[in-house]
Protein backbone atom coordinates (compact mmCIF):
# COMPACT_ATOMS: atom_id res chain seq x y z
CA UNK A 1 0.00 0.00 0.00
CA UNK A 2 2.68 2.67 0.85
CA UNK A 3 4.55 1.56 -2.43
CA UNK A 4 1.68 2.83 -4.69
CA UNK A 5 1.00 5.61 -2.90
CA UNK A 6 4.93 6.74 -3.37
CA UNK A 7 4.47 5.78 -6.52
CA UNK A 8 1.54 7.81 -7.10
CA UNK A 9 3.07 11.04 -5.44
CA UNK A 10 6.13 10.52 -7.73
CA UNK A 11 3.73 10.02 -10.91
CA UNK A 12 1.85 13.39 -9.65
CA UNK A 13 5.50 15.36 -9.16
CA UNK A 14 6.29 14.06 -12.51
CA UNK A 15 2.86 14.79 -14.34
CA UNK A 16 2.69 18.59 -12.96
CA UNK A 17 6.73 18.64 -13.53
CA UNK A 18 5.49 18.09 -17.16
CA UNK A 19 2.77 20.78 -16.94
CA UNK A 20 4.84 23.53 -15.58
CA UNK A 21 7.71 22.87 -18.59
CA UNK A 22 4.97 23.53 -21.28
CA UNK A 23 5.48 27.41 -20.89
CA UNK A 24 9.01 26.64 -22.68
CA UNK A 25 7.14 24.55 -25.05
CA UNK A 26 4.47 26.86 -26.19
CA UNK A 27 7.16 29.50 -25.87
CA UNK A 28 9.03 27.47 -29.39
CA UNK A 29 5.61 28.22 -31.01
CA UNK A 30 5.59 31.87 -30.46
CA UNK A 31 6.26 32.27 -34.41
CA UNK A 32 2.66 30.73 -34.47
CA UNK A 33 -0.94 32.42 -34.00
CA UNK A 34 -1.68 31.08 -30.52
CA UNK A 35 -5.03 29.94 -32.17
CA UNK A 36 -3.33 27.90 -34.64
CA UNK A 37 -1.24 26.52 -32.06
CA UNK A 38 -4.52 25.76 -30.17
CA UNK A 39 -5.86 24.38 -32.95
CA UNK A 40 -3.49 21.49 -34.02
CA UNK A 41 -3.01 20.90 -30.01
CA UNK A 42 -6.83 20.27 -29.73
CA UNK A 43 -7.00 18.05 -33.86
CA UNK A 44 -3.64 16.27 -32.42
CA UNK A 45 -4.49 15.60 -28.77
CA UNK A 46 -7.46 13.28 -30.35
CA UNK A 47 -5.42 11.76 -32.58
CA UNK A 48 -3.03 10.91 -29.79
CA UNK A 49 -5.62 9.89 -27.57
CA UNK A 50 -7.77 7.31 -30.19
CA UNK A 51 -4.33 5.97 -31.09
CA UNK A 52 -4.08 5.03 -27.13
CA UNK A 53 -7.01 3.72 -26.80
CA UNK A 54 -6.66 0.68 -29.84
CA UNK A 55 -2.98 0.38 -28.66
CA UNK A 56 -4.73 -0.33 -25.75
CA UNK A 57 -7.65 -2.08 -26.08
CA UNK A 58 -9.87 0.66 -24.77
CA UNK A 59 -12.08 1.10 -27.59
CA UNK A 60 -15.14 -0.19 -26.22
CA UNK A 61 -14.74 1.36 -22.94
CA UNK A 62 -14.79 4.55 -24.62
CA UNK A 63 -18.01 3.92 -27.46
CA UNK A 64 -19.81 3.32 -23.85
CA UNK A 65 -18.79 6.04 -22.05
CA UNK A 66 -19.44 8.61 -24.54
CA UNK A 67 -22.77 6.35 -26.00
CA UNK A 68 -23.92 6.79 -22.26
CA UNK A 69 -23.14 10.43 -21.34
CA UNK A 70 -24.98 11.70 -24.83
CA UNK A 71 -28.07 9.89 -23.42
CA UNK A 72 -28.40 11.78 -20.49
CA UNK A 73 -29.30 15.38 -22.00
CA UNK A 74 -28.65 17.33 -18.50
CA UNK A 75 -25.10 15.47 -17.72
CA UNK A 76 -24.13 16.43 -21.27
CA UNK A 77 -24.69 20.10 -21.64
CA UNK A 78 -22.70 20.27 -18.37
CA UNK A 79 -20.04 18.46 -20.06
CA UNK A 80 -20.19 20.45 -23.29
CA UNK A 81 -20.05 23.80 -21.21
CA UNK A 82 -16.94 22.19 -19.35
CA UNK A 83 -15.45 21.69 -22.45
CA UNK A 84 -15.86 25.69 -23.90
CA UNK A 85 -14.02 26.51 -20.09
CA UNK A 86 -11.44 24.32 -20.96
CA UNK A 87 -11.00 25.65 -24.17
CA UNK A 88 -11.06 29.03 -23.15
CA UNK A 89 -8.56 28.31 -20.88
CA UNK A 90 -5.97 26.68 -22.82
CA UNK A 91 -5.92 29.05 -25.74
CA UNK A 92 -5.56 32.09 -23.00
CA UNK A 93 -2.64 30.21 -21.73
CA UNK A 94 -1.26 29.63 -25.33
CA UNK A 95 -2.12 33.42 -26.01
CA UNK A 96 0.11 34.59 -22.95
CA UNK A 97 3.20 32.68 -23.17
CA UNK A 98 3.27 34.23 -27.46
CA UNK A 99 3.10 37.51 -26.09
CA UNK A 100 5.36 37.24 -23.40
CA UNK A 101 3.11 37.30 -20.72
CA UNK A 102 4.08 33.92 -19.12
CA UNK A 103 4.76 35.12 -15.66
CA UNK A 104 0.71 36.08 -15.74
CA UNK A 105 -0.03 32.58 -16.46
CA UNK A 106 1.92 31.34 -13.41
CA UNK A 107 0.31 33.81 -11.25
CA UNK A 108 -2.91 32.41 -12.47
CA UNK A 109 -1.70 28.97 -11.25
CA UNK A 110 -1.44 30.02 -7.87
CA UNK A 111 -4.63 31.37 -8.29
CA UNK A 112 -7.01 28.76 -9.35
CA UNK A 113 -6.75 26.47 -6.16
CA UNK A 114 -8.27 28.83 -4.16
CA UNK A 115 -11.39 30.22 -6.70
CA UNK A 116 -11.42 26.02 -6.47
CA UNK A 117 -12.40 26.50 -2.74
CA UNK A 118 -14.66 29.02 -3.39
CA UNK A 119 -16.54 27.80 -6.18
CA UNK A 120 -17.16 24.20 -3.78
CA UNK A 121 -18.20 26.33 -1.35
CA UNK A 122 -20.74 28.30 -3.14
CA UNK A 123 -21.73 25.70 -5.41
CA UNK A 124 -21.32 22.21 -3.38
CA UNK A 125 -22.17 23.74 0.04
CA UNK A 126 -18.38 22.60 1.24
CA UNK A 127 -17.54 23.75 4.70
CA UNK A 128 -15.27 26.71 5.31
CA UNK A 129 -12.60 26.34 8.23
CA UNK A 130 -11.01 29.76 9.70
CA UNK A 131 -8.11 28.29 7.59
CA UNK A 132 -9.79 28.43 4.21
CA UNK A 133 -11.28 32.24 5.42
CA UNK A 134 -8.15 33.52 5.95
CA UNK A 135 -6.41 31.54 2.66
CA UNK A 136 -9.22 33.57 0.56
CA UNK A 137 -8.78 37.08 1.37
CA UNK A 138 -4.94 37.25 1.51
CA UNK A 139 -5.49 35.90 -2.40
CA UNK A 140 -8.29 38.42 -2.52
CA UNK A 141 -5.75 40.87 -1.38
CA UNK A 142 -2.94 39.44 -3.71
CA UNK A 143 -5.20 39.83 -6.75
CA UNK A 144 -6.20 43.68 -5.93
CA UNK A 145 -2.56 44.55 -4.78
CA UNK A 146 -1.70 43.51 -8.47
CA UNK A 147 -4.38 45.50 -10.20
CA UNK A 148 -3.82 48.41 -7.57
CA UNK A 149 0.03 48.54 -8.20
CA UNK A 150 -0.29 47.62 -12.42
CA UNK A 151 -2.49 50.10 -12.81
CA UNK A 152 -4.46 48.11 -16.06
CA UNK A 153 -6.68 45.06 -15.31
CA UNK A 154 -4.97 41.56 -15.58
CA UNK A 155 -7.75 39.96 -17.58
CA UNK A 156 -5.07 37.17 -18.37
CA UNK A 157 -4.58 36.01 -15.18
CA UNK A 158 -8.19 36.34 -14.17
CA UNK A 159 -9.32 34.59 -16.96
CA UNK A 160 -7.54 31.59 -16.67
CA UNK A 161 -7.81 31.57 -12.71
CA UNK A 162 -11.32 31.52 -12.95
CA UNK A 163 -11.86 29.27 -16.26
CA UNK A 164 -9.91 26.04 -14.95
CA UNK A 165 -11.66 25.77 -11.56
CA UNK A 166 -14.76 26.55 -13.61
CA UNK A 167 -14.33 23.48 -15.69
CA UNK A 168 -13.55 21.48 -12.63
CA UNK A 169 -16.45 22.17 -11.04
CA UNK A 170 -18.48 21.34 -14.10
CA UNK A 171 -16.78 18.08 -14.02
CA UNK A 172 -18.70 17.35 -10.82
CA UNK A 173 -21.94 16.74 -12.55
CA UNK A 174 -20.60 13.97 -15.03
CA UNK A 175 -19.05 11.37 -15.13
CA UNK A 176 -16.21 10.29 -17.98
CA UNK A 177 -13.24 8.69 -17.19
CA UNK A 178 -10.41 11.06 -17.30
CA UNK A 179 -8.64 9.56 -20.59
CA UNK A 180 -12.47 9.12 -22.45
CA UNK A 181 -12.83 12.57 -21.27
CA UNK A 182 -10.19 14.58 -23.00
CA UNK A 183 -11.29 13.03 -25.87
CA UNK A 184 -14.61 13.70 -25.59
CA UNK A 185 -13.91 17.27 -24.11
CA UNK A 186 -11.69 17.98 -27.69
CA UNK A 187 -13.87 16.52 -29.72
CA UNK A 188 -16.30 19.17 -28.80
CA UNK A 189 -14.23 21.62 -29.71
CA UNK A 190 -13.11 20.23 -33.40
CA UNK A 191 -15.91 21.49 -35.14
CA UNK A 192 -15.16 25.19 -34.23
CA UNK A 193 -11.17 24.46 -34.64
CA UNK A 194 -11.83 22.75 -38.32
CA UNK A 195 -13.78 26.25 -39.22
CA UNK A 196 -10.90 28.44 -38.21
CA UNK A 197 -8.08 26.10 -39.71
CA UNK A 198 -10.27 25.53 -43.25
CA UNK A 199 -11.79 29.28 -43.30
CA UNK A 200 -9.93 31.54 -40.82
CA UNK A 201 -6.11 30.45 -40.72
CA UNK A 202 -3.25 32.38 -42.17
CA UNK A 203 -0.58 29.36 -42.68
CA UNK A 204 -1.35 25.47 -43.55
CA UNK A 205 0.32 23.36 -41.38
CA UNK A 206 2.94 22.34 -44.05
CA UNK A 207 3.77 25.89 -44.98
CA UNK A 208 5.70 25.87 -41.38
CA UNK A 209 9.39 25.29 -40.84
CA UNK A 210 9.81 21.40 -40.45
CA UNK A 211 10.54 21.80 -36.96
CA UNK A 212 7.89 23.63 -36.47
CA UNK A 213 5.72 21.11 -37.76
CA UNK A 214 7.16 18.84 -35.44
CA UNK A 215 6.13 21.01 -32.09
CA UNK A 216 2.57 21.56 -33.57
CA UNK A 217 2.33 17.66 -33.99
CA UNK A 218 3.70 16.50 -30.91
CA UNK A 219 1.43 19.10 -28.95
CA UNK A 220 -0.99 16.44 -28.86
CA UNK A 221 1.49 13.87 -26.86
CA UNK A 222 2.39 17.00 -24.93
CA UNK A 223 -0.98 17.70 -23.69
CA UNK A 224 -2.34 14.02 -23.59
CA UNK A 225 1.04 12.34 -21.19
CA UNK A 226 0.56 14.57 -17.59
CA UNK A 227 -3.14 14.27 -17.95
CA UNK A 228 -2.66 10.23 -18.41
CA UNK A 229 0.27 10.34 -15.15
CA UNK A 230 -2.30 12.88 -13.28
CA UNK A 231 -5.21 10.33 -13.55
CA UNK A 232 -2.92 7.16 -12.79
CA UNK A 233 -1.29 9.40 -9.37
CA UNK A 234 -4.84 10.07 -7.76
CA UNK A 235 -5.59 6.58 -7.95
CA UNK A 236 -2.63 5.79 -5.79
CA UNK A 237 -1.93 8.76 -3.89
CA UNK A 238 -3.96 10.83 -1.24
CA UNK A 239 -5.59 13.45 -3.03
CA UNK A 240 -4.82 16.24 -0.03
CA UNK A 241 -0.77 15.21 -1.18
CA UNK A 242 -1.89 15.43 -5.01
CA UNK A 243 -3.52 18.91 -3.81
CA UNK A 244 -0.28 20.12 -2.39
CA UNK A 245 2.34 19.54 -5.06
CA UNK A 246 0.25 20.97 -7.99
CA UNK A 247 2.09 24.29 -6.94
CA UNK A 248 5.32 22.71 -8.48
CA UNK A 249 3.66 23.42 -11.18
CA UNK A 250 3.41 27.67 -11.25
CA UNK A 251 5.99 27.49 -9.42
CA UNK A 252 8.23 25.62 -12.32
CA UNK A 253 6.06 28.11 -14.88
CA UNK A 254 6.86 31.26 -13.11
CA UNK A 255 10.77 30.40 -12.84
CA UNK A 256 10.70 29.30 -16.76
CA UNK A 257 9.54 32.70 -17.41
CA UNK A 258 12.01 34.74 -15.25
CA UNK A 259 15.29 33.02 -15.94
CA UNK A 260 14.93 31.68 -19.82
CA UNK A 261 12.56 33.29 -21.21
CA UNK A 262 13.64 36.55 -20.00
CA UNK A 263 10.77 37.84 -18.57
CA UNK A 264 10.44 39.92 -15.21
CA UNK A 265 8.29 40.58 -12.21
CA UNK A 266 6.67 43.57 -11.71
CA UNK A 267 6.65 44.97 -8.56
CA UNK A 268 3.15 44.80 -8.09
CA UNK A 269 3.56 41.27 -9.37
CA UNK A 270 6.09 40.38 -6.57
CA UNK A 271 4.15 42.08 -4.06
CA UNK A 272 0.81 40.64 -5.19
CA UNK A 273 2.75 37.25 -5.10
CA UNK A 274 3.87 37.45 -1.86
CA UNK A 275 0.48 37.65 -0.58
CA UNK A 276 -0.82 34.62 -2.48
CA UNK A 277 2.11 32.30 -1.60
CA UNK A 278 1.16 33.57 2.02
CA UNK A 279 -2.41 32.29 1.11
CA UNK A 280 -1.62 28.74 -0.05
CA UNK A 281 0.93 28.25 3.01
CA UNK A 282 -2.34 29.02 5.26
CA UNK A 283 -4.09 26.98 2.79
CA UNK A 284 -1.71 24.12 3.18
CA UNK A 285 -1.68 23.99 7.01
CA UNK A 286 -5.41 23.79 7.15
CA UNK A 287 -5.86 20.96 4.62
CA UNK A 288 -2.30 19.48 6.28
CA UNK A 289 -4.28 20.11 9.96
CA UNK A 290 -7.69 17.92 8.26
CA UNK A 291 -5.83 15.76 6.57
CA UNK A 292 -4.17 14.68 9.94
CA UNK A 293 -7.65 14.86 11.95
CA UNK A 294 -9.02 12.31 9.71
CA UNK A 295 -6.31 9.91 9.80
CA UNK A 296 -6.85 9.80 13.51
CA UNK A 297 -10.64 9.33 13.66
Amino acid sequence: MANQRNIGILLGVFCYVLWGGLVYYWHLLSNVNSIEVFSYRIVFTILSMLLYFVITGKTHKLNTEIKSLVKNKKALSYAVAASLFLGVNWVVFIYAVTINQATQASIAGYIMPLVSVFLAIFFLHERIDRFMVVSMLLAFIGVVVMVSGSGSFPLLTIVMSVCFPIYSLLKKYYRLSSDVAMVFESMVLLPFILVFLLFFAKHGLFSYPPMTIFYLILSGPVTAIPLLLFAESIKRAPLSLIGFIQYLNPTISLAISVSLLGESLTKADAHSLIFICLSIIIFAIGQFLLFRKKQMT
